[in-house]
């Protein structure tokens, strides 16, 4: 091949990468938007106010979710001693928005919010948090996908579906900074998997996760389960006796993974105090899965989850059988598992919260359906 061509497949590979970064920075954009303008973004800052000063709405289990905030708190610091001091924005950008038919509430919200000292440049890093966070999960749900589904064009549509389920899936929520941390650990967790990468990345990640949010509790339980062989068990059978597992280290790496998750996730307790979780709506269990499968509520659910996901779900459950092992396994693992748990621990018209097992498991599955549909259609002669 010659240096020409070399040289001009380099410049085109170049020139996709950029396009690529492009489409992924305006698609991060579209969530946080439809968060302000749908949804309680401007909620965002009194909650992260509340956090920091250890008096949170829901101090159960908002308190103990300290990862984000804190971050958040670092970036500021680091803002307000670079950026800041050569741009002070708060001193050169003013806030007055009149109109002949009068303000919106929302509208006098945000004003009366840019005149808090401090509130601006809390919003300039809400926003570029967020938006960073979106980039890492379309880039890291770009590497898993490419495991299992060949067509980069497909793939590229799916981080597109991805971006506008982002957008729909902020009912009752702010900006929500864990819930999305959450997903990035996950999807680094199964990459590790996936691609046998070295798996003690997975301590840091567990460790994280334990500071972020208590869904990062099946983070070792993933790594576990994808260890197992399940290929001669039989549900008819229930033959629990054919699962094989692999060598002792998983056993002692798994156990590992989880003294570390629930030290952190009782000191964290016993440092900020514990509080026992706080009703919204219902009491968790068996009055929240009624709340969320027969009542308005619950219809509205069935609406939100519709709106965000589709029927992709169903498409699943019935194509089913020709599925990959792996993702077979996390989806009987795993699925069920999230959608259970948050059925009946919160109100599930938050579809944010059901992103985890669709973004690692199902997408790549639908996606992977497509590609074989399409390699099995025969052109017309």
């Amino acid at each position: 091949m010659s240096t020409h061509i070399i040289q001009s497949l380099q410049k085109s590979n170049k020139i996709g990468k950029l396009f690529l970064c492009i489409c992924f920075a305006i698609l991060s954009v579209y969530p946080i938007y439809r968060n302000f303008y749908y949804s309680n973004g401007l909620l965002t800052y009194e909650r992260h106010r509340a956090l920091i000063e250890k008096r949170s709405e829901y101090y159960n289990p908002w308190q103990y979710r300290i990862l984000c905030p804190y971050s958040v708190e670092v970036l500021l610091w680091v803002y307000n001693h670079t950026v800041d001091k050569v741009v002070p924005i708060e001193q050169k950008i003013h806030i007055s928005i009149q109109s002949s038919t009068g303000n919106v509430a929302e509208t006098t919200d945000f004003v009366k919010l840019m005149q808090v000292p401090g509130a601006m440049k809390y919003l300039f890093i809400f926003f570029l948090f967020r938006f960073f966070e979106h980039l890492l999960i379309f880039y890291l749900a770009w590497r898993l996908w490419s495991n299992f589904v060949k067509s980069k064009w497909l793939i590229f549509f799916g981080i597109n579906f991805l971006a506008i389920a982002f957008g729909n899936a902020v009912a009752a929520a702010d900006l929500s900074f864990n819930t999305y941390m959450d997903i990035i650990f996950y999807l680094v967790t199964a990459l590790v998997i996936v691609e046998k990468k070295n798996e003690a990345v997975l301590v840091p990640i567990t460790i994280l996760a334990a500071f972020n949010r208590e869904t990062g509790i099946l983070i070792p339980a993933l790594y576990f389960i994808s260890r197992a062989d399940f290929t001669r068990f039989s549900f008819r059978k229930f033959n629990i006796g054919s699962v094989k597992f692999f060598v002792i280290k998983t056993w002692v790496f798994t156990v590992v993974l989880y003294l570390l998750f629930f030290a952190i996730f009782i000191a964290l307790r016993m440092y900020f105090g514990y509080k026992p979780q706080q009703v919204w709506k219902v009491p968790a269990g068996l009055p929240m899965l009624k709340l969320n499968l027969f009542s308005a509520v619950g219809l509205k659910a069935y609406m939100e989850l519709i709106g965000t996901f589709g029927v992709i779900p169903f498409i699943i459950l019935y194509k089913f059988r020709q599925f990959p092992y792996l993702l077979k396994k996390w989806f009987i693992f795993l699925a069920p598992l999230w959608v259970v748990a948050n059925y009946i621990s919160v109100v599930a018209y938050q579809t944010r919260l059901f992103m985890v097992p669709f973004i690692i498991i199902i997408l790549p599955m639908f996606l992977l359906l497509i590609e074989q549909e399409i390699k099995n259609i025969t052109p017309e002669t």
